[in-house]
C-alpha cells in the first residue's frame, strides 16, 4: 500500500511540477522547472530518489531533490540516505542540490533535524537540506494559493481552529472542484486528494464526500478502485468491507465474462456491451451472466440476456 501513495505522490510531483518546486523552494523566488530528470535508470545505495528536476531560480540552475516519506525512514537515518543522494547527484550535475523532505504522516519527521555534520582531525562535512512536514503547514493558506498541485496534500495540513474534519476535507475537495481543468486533470486531483487525505483521516469520509463519476477519467481511478476494496477485507470497518468485497465481486465476475465472451465474439461486439455490464449493481445477475456466457448459441442472445 506504501507503494501507491509512493508512485501516486511521484506523478503529482511530475504533473504539476512547478506548483511543488514553488512550493518546497519558497514563494519569494521565482522557480522555473527546466526538466524532469529520470534518475529510474542510477543506483543510489539501492535507492532511487522520490523526484529529481533541474530548475532555475533567478537566473541560477540548480538541482530540485525532493524525497516523500509516508512515516520516518525505517532502516537507514534519512540524514544518511540524503548524504548518498547528494554525493551522487552533485557528481553527475556538478550544480549546486536543494535537497528535501515531505512528511506525510502527522508524527513522521519530528525528530529529523534535516542536517548532519563533522569536524574533527582536519576533515570536515556539512549536509543540509528543507525538512516539510506537512501537518506544520497552514492548510488555509494553501488552498488561497491556488496553486493546483498542492491541493491533493491539503487534508494532511493544519486545518483552521474552529472547523471540523468534515468541514475541512468539504473544502479541500470544493477547491479541487474549483481549478480550471479538465475532467482527466480534476479526476488526478480527487484521486490524489482522497489516497493521501486517508492516511489519517476515514478513507470512508473521502468515498462519501467525492462523486464517483468525477475520478472516473483519472488515471488512478482503477487504483483507488483497489484501495477501497483492499480497506473492507482488511480494516474490518463493516460498511467498508461490505462494499469493498461486494465491489470487488463484481469486478471480477465482469472480468471474467467478458474473457469468455472475448473468446467466441468479435472485440467491436464485446466491447459494446462493456458500459451495459458495469451499469449492473446486482452480483446475482452478473453470476448468472457468467454461467451464461460460455454457454450462450450466439452473440444476440447474450445481448438480449443483458437486456432484459
Amino acid at each position: 500500500m506504501a507503494k501507491d501513495y509512493d508512485n501516486m505522490a511521484k506523478s503529482i510531483l511530475t504533473d504539476f511540477a512547478t506548483d511543488i518546486s514553488q512550493f518546497v523552494i519558497g514563494t519569494s523566488y521565482a522557480v522555473e522547472v527546466i526538466e524532469n530528470i529520470d534518475t529510474e535508470q542510477h543506483l543510489v545505495v539501492e535507492q532511487l530518489t522520490d523526484s529529481t528536476k533541474r530548475i532555475r531560480i533567478n537566473e541560477v540552475e540548480a538541482i530540485l531533490h525532493i524525497e516523500l516519506q509516508l512515516r520516518d525512514s525505517t532502516f537507514t537515518p534519512m540524514w544518511a540516505r540524503n548524504a548518498a543522494y547528494h554525493g551522487y547527484l552533485i557528481k553527475e550535475h556538478q550544480i549546486p542540490v536543494y535537497s528535501n523532505v515531505i512528511y506525510f504522516h502527522p508524527n513522521a519527521g519530528r525528530n529529523d533535524t534535516g542536517s548532519y555534520h563533522y569536524n574533527s582531525h582536519g576533515y570536515e562535512y556539512a549536509l543540509r537540506y528543507k525538512v516539510i512536514r506537512l501537518i506544520d503547514i497552514d492548510g488555509q493558506s494553501i488552498l488561497e494559493m491556488q496553486a493546483p498541485g498542492l491541493l491533493p496534500f491539503t487534508p494532511l495540513m493544519k486545518r483552521p481552529i474552529g472547523i471540523s474534519i468534515e468541514q475541512w476535507v468539504r473544502e479541500c475537495i470544493s477547491a479541487v472542484a474549483a481549478t480550471p481543468y479538465d475532467e482527466q486533470t480534476q479526476g488526478d486531483l480527487f484521486c490524489a486528494l482522497s489516497l493521501f487525505g486517508g492516511i489519517i483521516h476515514d478513507p470512508l469520509l473521502f468515498k462519501r464526500m467525492i462523486r464517483e463519476e468525477r475520478m472516473r477519467e483519472s488515471k488512478y481511478y482503477q487504483l483507488l478502485r483497489d484501495e477501497f476494496v483492499a480497506l473492507g477485507r482488511e480494516q474490518g470497518l463493516e460498511q467498508g468491507r461490505e462494499q469493498g468485497l461486494e465491489q470487488g465481486a463484481r469486478e471480477s465476475t465482469i472480468r471474467n465474462i467478458l474473457k469468455f465472451l472475448n473468446n467466441r465474439f468479435t472485440v467491436e461486439e464485446v466491447n459494446d456491451l462493456i458500459p451495459k455490464l458495469h451499469q449492473i449493481t446486482d452480483l446475482e445477475r452478473l453470476e448468472q451472466l457468467l454461467f451464461a456466457a460460455p454457454q450462450v448459441q450466439n452473440f444476440d442472445a447474450f445481448k438480449l440476456m443483458l437486456e432484459e
